[in-house]
């Protein structure tokens, strides 16, 4: 990517291209029809597996479903209550998430080399499709420390989203 070529940089590619072939080994060598991708700093929710099985058959079979993801950003404690409601966004939230099939065989020829998740939020990946989302999380980051993220963007934003 024009501008991001100094060492730096280098980890974004490298995160790109790991995403890119464990999804390939996921549909293409164990011909699996869906994978719940989850980040090394991630608390999960008790439901969070009977979540993801609970949604599988509904996003198998809607194709205006983009992705289902257990992470919604406007989760802050004051604004949610209703573990069991759903809603749809535009913009896909990672941290947590379920892909299948379907939508990494559209995905995958035109994988970015690097800033992959920065990718998955453009309207023109996406098509109009939406991520469905939990109004409460099924998934806590307390990832302080990475490659994107210090530990005072955490504490601001991160942080307070239970």
């Amino acid at each position: 990517k024009k501008g991001f070529e100094a060492p730096n940089w280098l980890s974004y590619y490298k995160i790109s291209q790991h995403y890119s072939s464990a999804l390939r080994w996921i549909f293409l060598t164990q011909n699996l029809p869906r994978a719940v991708v989850m980040e090394d700093d991630l608390e999960i929710a008790p439901d969070f597996f009977s979540y993801f099985s609970s949604m599988a058959p509904i996003y198998d079979t809607d194709d205006s479903i983009f992705c289902v993801s257990a992470w919604n950003d406007n989760g802050l404690e004051k604004l949610v209550s209703d573990n069991k409601q759903l809603m749809r966004t535009d913009v896909f939230p990672g941290l947590g998430w379920m892909i299948n099939r379907r939508i990494f065989a559209e995905l995958s020829p035109k994988w970015p080399l690097a800033f992959w998740d920065d990718w998955m939020r453009e309207k023109s990946v996406a098509r109009g499709r939406s991520s469905v989302i939990p109004e409460v999380n099924r998934v806590y980051t307390f990832g302080n420390q990475g490659n994107s993220v210090d530990n005072g963007f955490w504490s601001k934003f991160l942080k307070p989203i239970k």
